[in-house]
């Protein structure tokens, strides 16, 4: 059994109810090195036929322009129910600043979630 030492958690896109598209505040991730655990946690949707979908984007300074960092969720649904997911990756390769764009889908939808990072500072 391996151990697990010296892990941090920052709040990437703090929990909040939405009612239409969101973009997180930029959060700076060079603290972070090697494999980090993102986290989704998400409330269903409220009413009928809606949709959310949460991704990063990153770039190399707060204020620049995001790009797509290829980290994704599952889609939330109404009849998905509530969701927790975890994301896996090496912040290595990302750039230093993300943000969470969580797009949401049908006519009057509504959800609440957050998203956190865990894993090691660097030296």
């Amino acid at each position: 059994m391996q151990v697990i030492a010296n892990l941090s958690q920052a709040v990437v896109a703090p929990s909040k109810r939405i009612t239409a598209t969101d973009t997180s505040a930029a959060v700076d991730l060079s603290a972070f090195t090697g494999e980090v655990l993102f986290e989704l946690n998400s409330s269903a949707m409220e009413g009928a036929a809606q949709t959310s979908d949460v991704k990063l984007t990153h770039c190399d300074t707060s204020g620049g322009t995001y790009t797509d960092s290829g980290i994704a969720f599952d889609q939330i649904t109404t009849a998905g129910g509530a969701s927790f997911q975890s994301k896996l990756r090496n912040v290595d390769g990302l750039k230093q600043f993300v943000k969470v764009v969580n797009t949401l889908g049908g006519s009057t939808p509504a959800v609440t979630f957050g998203v956190t990072i865990t894993g090691k500072k660097g030296a």
